[in-house]
């Protein structure tokens, strides 16, 4: 077995094998069945289901492949995709995720709803901890799933231009970090009290919360004891594309900027 340490960007439709196959698991086995890698069709296991809008840049997958692979490659036939592959190693055994690390990038613009950072940190740590978080997470219909988590522990920094949420736990339920970040979002507008988030995670209390836009959601790193062996050229061209990117984001930031400023309303 070997894992395969990947990463991508918002613009594909989720992770996880789907009948369109357009997400990042359906693309990633097209391209190393492209180089004649498989020695099974399928992936064994991964290290986190992420939704259609959610970026990664430390998930993994688990496959059979016949060899070892060339990680530059299986990115020629991934160029252009939004996926990387950036590291692999030969496996005995599935490894355990230790922990998965999500950090959410919420937006803190002048104009837009100013939040109070210290009541997001207030809030944050009623949160860290073993929870009941039904109210703060996709229902499961067929109530096979414990709505029981842990979270180890959750930061808040921010800059002019965005706060940065880190949420690190051990598993995550559908839609839970982003239903998350939209609780400590209204704590931080004051449109919520304090209190508000323990009654959303009191067993006994219900109450829809929407989740947060996917956009802004990264996976950082699923956990595990694997050292990965890296690829330069594969990194370097990484690296580049994103920073390729950066600047075309930082470009349309000043124009919106601009145009904001145009006018004293």
């Amino acid at each position: 077995m070997y894992i395969l340490k990947v990463a991508y960007d918002e613009y594909n439709y989720g992770f996880q094998s789907q009948p369109h196959k357009e997400t990042v698991c359906d693309k990633i086995m097209d391209a190393l069945r492209e180089c004649n890698y498989l020695a099974n069709d399928k992936i064994i296991f991964y290290g986190g289901r992420t939704d259609k809008g959610v970026s990664a840049i430390g998930n993994f997958i688990v496959v059979e492949l016949n060899q070892e692979p060339i990680l530059s490659y299986i990115y020629s036939k991934l160029k252009n995709k939004g996926i990387w592959i950036l590291g692999y190693n030969k496996i005995n055994a599935i490894p355990e995720v230790k922990y998965r690390h999500y950090r959410y990038i919420l937006p803190n613009m002048l104009y837009d709803d100013e939040y109070n950072i210290d009541l997001m940190k207030e809030a944050s740590k009623k949160i860290i901890g073993t929870h009941s978080f039904h109210n703060l997470s996709k229902r499961d219909r067929t109530k096979e799933k414990s709505p029981i988590r842990t979270i180890y522990d959750i930061k808040i920094d921010e800059n002019p231009y965005y706060i940065t949420i880190d949420v690190i736990g051990k598993s995550f339920l559908w839609n839970m970090v982003r239903k998350i970040i939209t609780a400590l979002s209204e704590v931080g507008k004051e449109n919520k009290s304090l209190g508000w988030i323990d009654e959303l995670l009191c067993e006994n209390y219900k109450e829809g919360v929407a989740p947060a836009p996917a956009e802004g959601l990264i996976l950082m790193d699923a956990k595990t004891d694997v050292d990965y062996i890296y690829d330069s050229y594969v990194l370097n061209r990484f690296k580049r594309e994103w920073m390729e990117n950066y600047k075309k984001t930082t470009m349309k930031l000043g124009v919106c900027r601009n145009m904001v400023n145009s006018f004293n309303i």
